[in-house]
């Protein structure tokens, strides 16, 4: 086969791919840049679109759950081209590239830059201040969320252990157990991979997802894990956080990615564990999903967590006994 045909071939499947997920990039209409909705442009923005560009609104049969489509060309940290798909109401829907193997190349080379200069010399001593793992034992927090009364139990698995591959450098995380309730039905059991590097910086390696329905599994939707679904570990938060810090907790695929923004350093939450001063506050952007908010309090880790339809708190806090061996 020449050159151009698989030049043509790989151009249809990503049209192909475009169109599954609801999105097109004809019919639209240019915008200008106040016209387009606040929720639109904050996350264009944190995906590293620049304010005032033009953003394509794309016509009425391209909608999304009812909602208006809207296309911008951006560049990604690396400088490469990408188009968002975003809904009025802010949710990225897809990051398309122009070809997919050029795609998986430039994932290539992100994780090759990124996991170079990592070093992990006590992998499980997650101390960072804003997340410090190694000494918990059980965070609960409870809320709403769509409409739904949520119940979370966040417990440190000390004795469950998991090797990683980063740069070259064996990596064993330390593993968190999300047990997450709707309305008093146990909804999903997600399996949480963490490490520190030696700067640091904390790191989510992927997690392994169990969903219920009605006391069975039913579902592994959203399970990830590095060195199998992708090479790029994901940033959960930095060792010293700055307003305006820009991250991706999750780097997978158009359906597993998060961008995530530090927006507060400072802030003060009260929620029924107590007051927390000093809070970091992050703006988390997933793939499909609302704008999540999360607060980060020293010595303590994440107190309030905001999704787009809910509010969850932290009504206890269980440290453990110290650094794990």
């Amino acid at each position: 086969m020449n050159q151009q045909f698989l030049k043509n071939a790989r151009w249809f499947s990503a049209l192909t791919l475009a169109v599954s997920l609801g999105s097109a990039c004809q019919g639209g209409t240019t915008l200008k840049w106040e016209e387009i909705p606040v929720p639109v442009q904050q996350t264009i923005l944190a995906h590293g679109g620049v304010a005032g560009q033009p953003v394509d609104q794309e016509s009425a049969g391209d909608k999304v759950n009812g909602m208006t489509l809207f296309e911008a060309g951006v560049k990604d940290q690396k400088g490469h081209a990408v188009d968002l798909n975003v809904t009025a109401d802010g949710t990225l829907v897809a990051i398309k590239t122009d070809d997919a193997s050029d795609a998986a190349a430039e994932q290539a080379i992100r994780a090759q830059t990124k996991a170079g200069p990592m070093k992990f010399s006590h992998a499980r001593d997650i101390t960072n201040p804003y997340l410090p793992l190694a000494y918990l034992k059980q965070d609960v927090l409870d809320g709403r969320e769509d409409g739904k009364v949520t119940h979370v139990e966040r417990t440190q698995l000390p004795n469950q252990r998991k090797i990683f591959q980063i740069g070259g450098q064996s990596v064993e995380a330390l593993t968190v157990e999300d047990r997450a309730w709707e309305n008093g039905k146990l909804a999903e059991v997600a399996t949480d991979y963490f490490a520190q590097d030696d700067a640091g910086n904390v790191y989510y390696l992927g997690e392994d997802v169990d969903e219920y329905t009605e006391g069975r599994v039913t579902s592994h939707e959203g399970s990830w894990l590095l060195g199998k679904d992708t090479q790029i570990p994901g940033m959960i938060i930095p060792a010293h956080p700055k307003v305006g810090d820009k991250f991706k907790s999750e780097e997978v695929s158009p359906t597993i990615s998060e961008t995530d923004v530090v927006v507060a350093v400072n802030e003060t939450v009260t929620v029924p564990a107590g007051t927390f001063k000093h809070c970091v506050k992050i703006a988390e952007h997933a793939a499909g999903e609302g704008v999540e908010y999360k607060y980060y309090a020293p010595g303590v880790g994440v107190v309030r967590e905001v999704p787009a339809t809910g509010d969850e708190q932290l009504v206890a806090h269980t440290s453990g006994s110290g650094l794990l061996k």
